[in-house]
This record gives structure tokens, sequence and C-alpha cells, in this order.
């Protein structure tokens, strides 16, 4: 095979694995809040504030250790859509945390966390 179409082979093996991962960047980063945002609505920057602020949270991070994956669940939609709770989880090395947010909308028309409780399980 001529040096050329092997030079050209190998452009063609790192431009598919440069899109492979700008892809995966994407689904993993802003997939999710394209999710979030349309099951949620405008309540969803709060929440992914939230998950973003309790992932480097000290108090959290002292009892699970870094952590490796997180989940998250919307529970009670409410008919007014008022109201929401919403739990997600924050797996790690030594234990998981499990925080449960209740959200309310305020009469300004915006969203604000209400309450919120963590726990831990190995």
């Amino acid at each position: 095979m001529p040096a050329k179409s092997r030079s050209l082979q190998n452009w063609w093996v790192l431009l598919f694995g440069a899109l492979a991962f700008a892809t995966f960047y994407f689904v993993k980063n802003m997939g999710q809040r394209t999710l979030m945002k349309a099951v949620l609505g405008e309540p969803a920057d709060l929440v992914t504030a939230a998950m973003s602020s309790a992932r480097v949270s000290p108090r959290i991070t002292n009892r699970t250790g870094r952590i490796t994956a997180k989940n998250f669940k919307v529970e009670n939609l409410s008919a007014k859509k008022d109201s929401l709770v919403f739990r997600f989880l924050l797996e790690g090395e030594r234990s998981t945390a499990n925080i449960k947010l209740w959200m309310s909308m305020q009469p300004s028309g915006e969203w604000k966390i209400v309450k919120s409780d963590t726990l831990f399980t190995k």
C-alpha cells in the first residue's frame, strides 16, 4: 500500500475518533441537560445547579468518597405544576448519597428549593 494512501487512512481514523469523542461528550453533558429541560421545564436549571454543587460538596464527599456515578428521577409531578419533588443519587467510592429536593414555584414565577434531605447508604 502506498505511503500516501496509508497517511490518508490514518487521517480518517483520527477524524472518526474525534467525532466519536465529541458525540460522547455532548450526550454526556448536554444530553442530560436537554433531557431534564424537556421533562422539567424551568426547574431544570435549578436541579442541574444543585446536582453540580452536591458532587463537589465536602459534606457529601467526606462520606461518599470520590463520586463515580449519578442518577436522577422526578417524583410526584403535580397537576398544577407549581411543586416538584426531585431525587438524585450520587454513587461514591465508599457510599451512596440519596438527595431529595422539594421545590416550589414562588409567586414571582421563580422556582426555589424549599427543603432538601440527604440519606447515605453503603
